[in-house]
């Protein structure tokens, strides 16, 4: 069943990456500058020379890794194999490889490490053989560097229903039920349009978090700590984020596993430093400051953001959820953000609107209340009862998955909104969904959680849940139907 939703997923994510041809989303031209720079002068920028300048290069880096590859073949010489083939069978070839990879693993128990090893070889195999065929053919160029953001957002759906088996390792339901709910989480799907670093973040984060929850159940060994901390240390090479990451991840295992606990996160720090020190002591040389950013800005800047801006529910959320409307008001903008299209994704960013984008656009943004209530009734409901338990040393049942978890969210959820006060903006810039991407896994398994709950009630509480769940899967659909 994962099997077959991240496929059907990784088609429809290819097909919007062909529709939206890297239209220039949040900075990517930045981001796109950056590899450009370090590929033709084999050094980071300098603040003078691009926004981006404190991004950790290993993005980057990849992606001059991909424009070498695929050098001859942005340079426009033509596939002799497939530049005579008409466009509708290339992509029929390319399907019968995808469908290929499906049946092959297949043949591996579902969320094995051989199997995780193979889906996401045969996502970067995909991947490489679309930019061949089509790149090769119609000259787009821009493919390779988006080939790191679709594989990381497809990816995103084994690894959280990985989150889900490891919180409900006996549960047959709840792995597929986490990859449905990364199907139907907008942000997953915006996550593989266009080039930007916090995509391949997010996957990080979620496999370090997957390898937590797993050596929590199964054993906090020394090596179980240095997996997880070396993938930590990728992270940190991908996004400055990250060590807010390690740090709620490291400090809820360690309240669980008190002093047995110790060995593990020492040995998941070290790891992690010896990945990320190098870079962490560039950047304290250059900046003084291991996480340096660029989020204060020379006009950009406000002394303080006012009271509407945290507290607010203006009525534009239901009738225009859309680009410029509360755009300083931070959870109307971010439920926007989540659950509909506020900034123009899929609609050429509002100018000029479809007839019927408007109407689903509104409408997503009303179904998504409920999302809202599944995901922050399962986080109030067991997440938190779950932590203190844990602390009070009463633990039953998946306590302790959920309590990281939780741990996770809050944790996360208090430096953003730190970071909004401490960098101020004009509009309310700093307020992207895709900065806490990584949580969107966490957020499925609460609301999971709470749908577990609703259905186990039966009658109306159930009806209810399988009410809205319909409303919003059609919903999602038209919107993906009718974009671009």
């Amino acid at each position: 069943m994962v099997i077959a939703v991240t496929a059907g997923f990784a088609i429809v994510a290819w097909s919007g990456v062909e529709q939206y041809k890297s239209s220039g989303g949040d900075d990517e031209v930045a981001f796109r500058s950056y590899v450009d720079n370090l590929y033709a002068n084999h050094r980071l920028p300098t603040p003078s020379e691009n926004a981006e300048f404190s991004l950790p290069p290993g993005i980057p880096a990849l992606g001059v890794a991909l424009n070498w590859a695929f050098k001859p073949i942005i340079a426009g010489r033509p596939s002799p194999i497939f530049q005579s083939l008409p466009r509708l069978l290339r992509r029929l070839l390319w399907l019968a490889l995808v469908v290929a990879g499906v049946a092959l693993i297949a043949r591996a128990p579902p969320l094995a490490p051989r199997w995780l090893i193979g889906m996401g070889a045969w996502v970067a195999a995909a991947g490489w053989a679309w930019i061949y065929i089509n790149t090769a053919v119609d000259n787009e160029a821009w493919l390779p560097l988006v080939l790191i953001d679709l594989v990381s957002a497809v990816a995103l759906v084994p690894a959280t229903a990985w989150l889900a088996h490891e919180v409900w390792p006996r549960s047959r339901y709840a792995a597929p039920l986490g990859a449905l709910g990364a199907v139907l989480l907008p942000p997953i799907f915006d996550a593989s349009l266009y080039f930007h670093p916090d995509p391949p973040f997010a996957l990080l984060a979620v496999v370090a978090t997957a390898l937590v929850l797993r050596a929590v159940r199964t054993g906090l060994t020394v090596a179980a700590g240095v997996a997880a901390g070396l993938v930590l240390g990728l992270a940190a090479l991908t996004r400055q984020s990250a060590p807010i990451v390690a740090v709620a991840l490291l400090a809820a295992v360690l309240l669980i596993g008190r002093r047995r606990a110790l060995r593990y996160a020492g040995a998941a720090a070290v790891a992690m430093v010896v990945v990320a020190g190098p870079w962490w002591y560039h950047q304290i040389r250059v900046y003084g400051n291991p996480v340096e950013s660029n989020l204060k800005r020379a006009g950009y800047m406000l002394d303080h953001q006012p009271r509407s801006f945290y507290v607010s529910l203006p009525t534009e959320l239901i009738t225009r959820p859309r680009a410029y409307h509360f755009q300083d008001k931070l959870l109307p903008r971010f439920h926007a953000f989540l659950w509909s299209d506020w900034d123009g994704t899929y609609n050429n960013k509002w100018a000029p609107a479809k007839p019927h984008a408007k109407t689903l656009a509104s409408v997503q943004s009303v179904l998504g209340f409920g999302g809202d209530a599944l995901v922050l009734g399962g986080l109030a409901l067991f997440g938190f009862p779950a932590l203190v338990r844990v602390l009070r040393r009463r633990v039953r049942g998946p306590d302790e998955t959920l309590a990281i978890l939780a741990t996770l969210f809050v944790v996360s959820w208090v430096a953003f909104v730190t970071m909004l006060i401490r960098f101020p903006q004009k509009g309310g810039d700093p307020i992207k969904v895709h900065y806490l991407l990584f949580l969107a896994p966490v957020s499925i398994v609460f609301a999971i959680a709470s749908g577990r709950w609703l259905a186990r009630r039966g009658g109306w509480p159930r009806a209810l849940l399988f009410g809205w769940l319909v409303a919003y899967a059609v919903s999602w659909a038209l919107t993906l139907a009718t974009a671009f």
